[in-house]
């Protein structure tokens, strides 16, 4: 009977906020729900006696006892299991595609070439969920492929900088090679030293003993006699080889493989063959005039064209042909030209999911305008003082090394140090990266190693002793487990060791000059010791100097007998070689320095980005704050796109509708996504609002603007009528208001900061009006959402309505005062859910109410903002609720009013970043936040219109390739 009572409650009503809250708080501290059931204790018993404790202490409501408490746990436990499901929904749904599936399955043979690739990762450590997610993603795009195949078949697989795309390849590669392809022609960049580094890595993750017999085609040759004719190839159904060809992108290589192919029809006709274009965006993209339709393409863009395409001089075909690219960056693909002929991914596109151990732009740099993803602390300020210090050391007009330079160096000692304490085995690197120029390279190493000569050694590691002392405050385990949330099995990542115990490991390591690697004499075999390896990776040092010395980065070969101990450590200096592709090893120290127009070019030189098992707590990335900025937006910018490709997926809309948004930011002025000559005419770009979820952070602290924004509000509420009361009861929203009556209204009265989001809101306007009817969507509903319970007289309210509504409490963000206020985030994340019905949300599926009921009002005390310091939902799931509500294509106009006099109590950590800092509102005159949410895309609509958005670059052109690296 009780139990049936308890089923009853609605434990989302603001009375049981507080009960609710702590028992969350126990979850945010990594509690599972096995702990939290009985508090830690035995029985409900032991519960019962705890819960007394917490009440002598004022710590938990006085009516909380144990069966109310097992009672909350129980539905706040099946909500949380069920919003992990339709998480999962979600990340298992990752192709962009109509195309009807072919009849592939996994192969299960424990002698195929997937399941020994699949053990081979599983030996590397890879966790479970890392490997069921690539069988996943893997089988995913083969189904989308074909066997056989009069044309082509074109798809784009995005992935993340350093996140395991030649895992994603290979996986792919096996378990096509399964599946009777037989030809597999993998385009690596540009550069040959990253061409042999993946054909390398290819032939040792795929050539192993089992069904199929692995051989590399490295030597092309049309000379009569010669083994490597593609008339030798055995091709014939049934057959065991599987060949593989990594091309480099180069004009005469391609077309040297495509003469070869072409020479034998019968054998072209007998070949299923599959192309990988390895960083797609690089290369390979038609940069001369696609509108004119006499211009030629590009020498490289022509040769991929024409492989894709390939027919015998005797007019056979193969047997089966699809053309895959792989890119982390993928705005060139899709900004570039979308022909029939073009290499346009108009078949499918795939998302990749990094592992969750995955360091990213996101990771790192955290989110613009989401107080979820802050980044975690690790990256460190160039001064502007210290970027021009560089430029003289370029320059030659000084010669020693700025001090953030000698902290990066201090740092990469300590890390290195930690990590032999440690017992690491793997190579431990630096990266110095401050310069394309070969010349530059030279100086830094020549610094580098008189800096070791003229300091000495008692002196470094008195600077080491003091730097670790501020790096062990400035980045601390509860920031990691704060700011890192999903990172599996947190326990494992280790606290800083004292400095005692990592000492005489440093001493070691400095014990010696930094040289170049040697290479002994007699047998020419690389020999590394116990110091620094000092590496200048560019094309100026290929192969050995006189002085018997190995200048570029070369790691040992674990395989090899005489593999060094203790962990070999580099200080990596280089360009272009180290931007794209080269994965640098046990990267603990980055000094970064490079400057470029071109958003896609700086993700790439993320040598930063990657995987960090073992040294999670140790690197630290050295930037000017103006390159910080950058990666920060390209981060968001990443984000977007990929919950737009999220969306379309849900939708169920095709590959060749889809056509990327590029954010409409004032930043685009100084970061292009791009170069210019990859986007050809996209200055005009299409621009879709549908999935549009804006939200005012920015506000002009100006009490007349505001006064009059109030007024403004206040009054085009009053004309809407009489409002119905939220779910929540505790704000008001109105249904079915005509988006002229909006326009006209609110928005053409309101006032926005000239820096807000808003600030282009005509842009919105116009496109919206040309693309209601064709959308469909319906009259808007207006939610003025506020804190507490309506008409609760111990609040500071706002009446409206004929209802009291309670003003909300933000926080300033960055600085305590100025003109201009920053509040982070203004949305809850459960406002965009209040225009619904208890109707609507009690017929919603159980998936999505407890996915929306899970977050409902989580931390909804009004004087912390931690009630807004939560992950924003998805758009992708924001749509699918309001769809399965009957809000699916129904926009939404969410309103605050912001405390003028709120309060910010919490302390600041010793390290809090000052951008990150919060302080009291201390506005001039309270303050109206305005939530904008458009619906997602509908099926097979494609809403953009053209409109013109400048992207200039007054930085000036792309950077001159002289004396690159």
């Amino acid at each position: 009977m009780l139990i049936n009572m308890m089923n009853q409650i609605d434990f989302l009503s603001p009375k049981f906020d507080d009960h609710r809250m702590a028992i969350e708080k126990l979850r945010t501290r990594g509690r599972d729900w096995d702990f939290i059931k009985y508090y830690g204790k035995q029985d409900e018993e032991g519960l019962q006696n705890k819960l007394e404790q917490l009440q002598e202490d004022d710590m938990i409501p006085e009516d909380l006892n144990s069966t109310l408490w097992l009672a909350i746990v129980d539905f706040l436990r099946e909500t949380a299991e069920r919003e992990q499901m339709i998480e999962e929904k979600i990340a298992n749904n990752r192709i962009l595609s109509r195309r009807q599936d072919n009849d592939l399955t996994i192969p299960s043979s424990t002698s195929s070439s997937w399941q020994l690739y699949k053990n081979r990762l599983i030996r590397q450590g890879w966790t479970t969920e890392s490997v069921k997610d690539i069988e996943n993603t893997t089988i995913s795009i083969l189904r989308k492929l074909r066997v056989e195949t009069e044309n082509p078949i074109k798809g784009l697989t995005i992935g993340h900088v350093q996140s395991g795309k030649t895992a994603s390849m290979a996986a792919l590669m096996a378990m096509a090679a399964d599946w009777e392809f037989n030809l597999f022609i993998v385009l690596s960049g540009t550069i040959e030293n990253l061409r042999k580094q993946t054909e390398e890595r290819l032939m040792n993750d795929l050539k192993t003993s089992g069904n199929l017999s692995w051989e590399r085609l490295s030597k092309l040759s049309l000379k009569p006699g010669s083994s490597h004719k593609v008339s030798n190839l055995v091709l014939n159904k049934g057959s065991r080889e599987r060949y593989l060809n990594v091309c480099l992108k180069n004009k005469t290589r391609l077309n040297d493989l495509i003469l070869w192919l072409k020479e034998d029809g019968k054998k072209l006709s007998q070949m299923r063959i599959l192309i990988i274009d390895d960083e797609s965006d690089q290369g390979g993209i038609n940069t001369n005039d696609v509108n004119d339709s006499l211009a030629e393409r590009t020498a490289l863009n022509k040769a991929i064209v024409e492989l894709v395409q390939i027919q015998a001089n005797d007019g056979a075909k193969p047997l089966g042909l699809n053309y895959i690219s792989y890119t982390a960056t993928p705005y060139a693909n899709f900004l570039n030209e979308a022909t029939e002929e073009s290499l346009y991914p108009r078949d499918f596109v795939a998302v990749l999911n990094p592992a969750k151990e995955y360091f990213g732009a996101k990771q790192i740099f955290g989110l613009e305008n989401d107080e979820y993803f802050r980044g975690i602390p690790i990256v460190r300020e160039i001064t502007t003082s210290d970027r021009d210090l560089v430029n003289s050391i370029h320059i030659g007009e000084e010669s020693y090394l700025p001090q953030s330079f000698e902290d990066s160096l201090h740092w990469f000692l300590l890390a290195t140090s930690i990590m032999r304490y440690r017992k690491y085995k793997k190579p431990i690197s630096m990266l110095v990266h401050t310069s394309q120029k070969q010349l530059h390279h030279q100086i830094f190493a020549d610094l580098i190693n008189g800096y070791f000569r003229s300091k000495p050694k008692s002196e470094i590691i008195e600077a080491c002793r003091i730097l670790y002392d501020k790096e062990k405050k400035k980045f601390t385990k509860e920031d990691f487990d704060m700011e890192f949330e999903v990172y599996p099995n947190k326990e494992d990542v280790k606290e800083y060791p004292p400095f005692e115990k990592i000492e005489e490991e440093l001493k070691r390591l400095i014990h010696r000059q930094p040289t170049h690697i040697n290479v002994l004499e007699e047998s020419r075999r690389l020999d590394y010791h116990e110091g620094l390896h000092l590496c200048i990776d560019n094309c100026a040092n290929n192969g050995i100097n006189d002085e018997l010395e190995h200048v570029r980065l070369a790691y040992p070969d674990p395989s090899l007998p005489n593999y060094p101990a203790p962990a070999p450590a580099f200080i990596v200096i280089g360009g272009s070689t180290l931007s794209r592709g080269l994965t640098i090893e046990g990267l603990v120290s980055t000094y970064f320095l490079r400057t470029t127009s071109q958003a896609d070019t700086l993700l790439q030189m993320g040598r930063f980005f990657g995987y960090r098992k073992g040294y999670e707590m140790l690197p630290r990335i050295w930037l000017t704050t103006d390159t910080e900025s950058k990666f920060r937006f390209m981060a968001t910018l990443e984000e977007e796109l990929r919950e737009d490709i999220e969306t379309y997926i849900l939708e169920g809309m095709d590959a060749n509708e889809y056509g990327p948004k590029i954010k409409n930011s004032p930043k685009l002025s100084w970061l292009r996504v791009t170069a210019k000559n990859r986007m050809q005419n996209a200055e005009a770009i299409d621009l879709d609002f549908s999935g549009t979820s804006s939200q005012t952070i920015l506000f002009e602290d100006d009490a007349t603007i505001q006064r009059q924004n109030i007024e403004v509000t206040e009054n085009f509420l009053t004309q809407l009528g009489t409002p119905k009361i939220t779910r929540n009861n505790r704000g008001l929203y109105w249904e079915d208001v005509p988006f002229s009556e909006i326009m006209e209204n609110f928005f053409g009265r309101f006032k926005f900061s000239e820096h807000s989001e808003f600030s282009n809101i005509d842009a919105f306007f116009t496109w919206y009006q040309k693309k209601e009817l064709e959308a469909g969507f319906t009259n808007w509903n207006v939610v003025l959402s506020g804190s507490g319970e309506l008409d609760n007289n111990e609040r500071n309210q706002w009446i409206v309505g004929e209802h009291g509504v309670g003003l909300i409490t933000r926080s300033r963000r960055g600085s305590e005062t100025g003109d201009k206020i920053n509040i982070g985030v203004l949305r809850a994340p459960t406002d965009l859910y209040a225009d619904m019905t208890k109707e609507m949300y009690d017929l919603l599926p159980k998936d999505l109410k407890a996915t929306q009921s899970s977050k409902e009002d989580r931390t909804r005390n009004e004087d912390q903002q931690e009630e807004i310091e939560q992950k924003q939902p998805k758009k992708s799931i924001v749509n699918e609720i309001r769809k399965a509500a009957g809000l699916g294509l129904t926009p939404q106009l969410l309103l605050y009013r912001i405390d003028k006099d709120s309060k910010y109590k919490k302390e600041h950590k010793p390290n809090t970043k000052e951008a990150n800092k919060r302080y009291s509102l201390n506005a001039s005159e309270d303050l109206i936040g305005v939530s904008l949410f458009v619906p997602g895309y509908r099926s097979g609509r494609n809403l953009a219109t053209k409109l013109t958005i400048r992207i200039e670059n007054p930085m000036g052109e792309s950077e001159t390739e002289e004396g690159k690296g």
